[in-house]
């Protein structure tokens, strides 16, 4: 009798432990969950403008009411990226301090003969494919041309002047050349994927810079009397868009803006460009001009009629022998200047 009754005070205090464990493991369930829902409302409490989305429990931003000054957004993605580790077999240099060679100082008494030409550089031929190198180096500035160009004036390097002339008269600012690459701003009505509310979002289109297949140079070819040598002077640097018909043929060509050269020299030489036959040989962009290591055809010289040769040829084949028979003229100056 008494070993029976031991055997039941025993089953009776298994079971109350087992009791007391589970009790307390529910506790602790809600107690967590109730942490957990206290630190959601305390983040929601400190963000008056974040709501919970009730798929993930994730606190999310509400966009502002309408009149209120939008967020600052988190830096963009295509900000220069400077690499963390050596890209090569050895560091280069990226301080980049050179500087261009002056010029040969021209008397105004020596400028014996001078003959002024435009000439377009058409970035699809082979010779100019430097120009379309749209690779980053190791700093993170991009090497395409024409962000060259727009980095410069951008930081105020150089000034932009307005392609109403080519005689560097009007000042154009940068948000001009802005305007004219991506369009004018506009406001669409914009869907919250989490709230489902509709609000108002500024945007403008992106630039391709791929669309700049041209560029237009304007230079000055002039015999020094003193050194007994024809040389040149590129005075202005222009790139041009391509504008089409509404069934999609070509219009024109038209310059966004003009850069005097001289001004830009400093800048374009810290900047190399690509060899396509030696990685470890490269010039720099002021070189390239300097040396006329590109091609490029004239589509105009000073006239009476102040008129370019299209104007007075229509045919694409004689327009390109005319402008080579201006360069032979050229050339043909300075061998007829000298006696043998």
């Amino acid at each position: 009798m008494r070993a029976v009754l031991f055997n039941r005070i025993g089953w009776c205090t298994m079971l109350l432990v087992m009791l007391a464990t589970a009790a307390d493991a529910q506790s602790t369930r809600k107690g967590g969950s109730t942490r957990r829902k206290k630190a959601t409302q305390n983040t929601a409490q400190q963000d008056p403008n974040s709501v919970v989305n009730p798929a993930t429990g994730n606190a999310v931003a509400t966009p502002p009411p309408p009149g209120a000054a939008a967020p600052v957004a988190a830096a963009p993605v295509d900000t220069p990226r400077k690499s963390l580790r050596i890209d090569g077999v050895v560091e280069r240099n990226l301080a980049r301090e050179r500087v261009p060679i002056t010029y040969d100082y021209i008397r105004e008494d020596d400028r014996f003969w001078e003959k002024r030409v435009w000439q377009i550089i058409d970035i699809r031929e082979k010779i100019n494919l430097p120009f379309q190198f749209n690779v980053e180096d190791e700093a993170g500035t991009n090497q395409l041309f024409i962000n060259i160009l727009l980095q410069a004036i951008k930081n105020k390097d150089v000034e932009a002047f307005s392609p109403i002339d080519d005689r560097f008269t009007t000042v154009m600012p940068y948000a001009d050349i802005e305007k004219k690459l991506t369009g004018e701003e506009r406001t669409v009505t914009s869907i919250d994927p989490v709230t489902n509310e509709e609000k108002q979002v500024t945007t403008r289109d992106d630039f391709d810079p791929t669309t700049i297949r041209q560029y237009k140079i304007k230079e000055v070819w002039v015999f020094d009397k003193e050194a007994s040598q024809l040389k040149v002077r590129i005075l202005g640097i222009a790139p041009l868009m391509t504008r089409l018909n509404d069934d999609g043929s070509y219009r024109a060509s038209i310059p966004l803006f003009w850069v005097y050269y001289p001004d830009l020299r400093p800048v374009l030489a810290k900047y190399d460009v690509y060899n396509q036959n030696n990685d470890a040989s490269t010039i720099s962009w002021e070189d390239l001009f300097e040396m006329r290591f590109f091609g490029s055809y004239i589509v105009k010289e000073q006239n009476t009629y102040n008129r370019e040769i299209k104007d007075y040829i229509k045919d694409g084949v004689m327009r390109l022998m005319e402008g080579q028979a201006i360069k032979d003229r050229i050339f043909n100056k300075e061998q007829d200047l000298w006696q043998y």
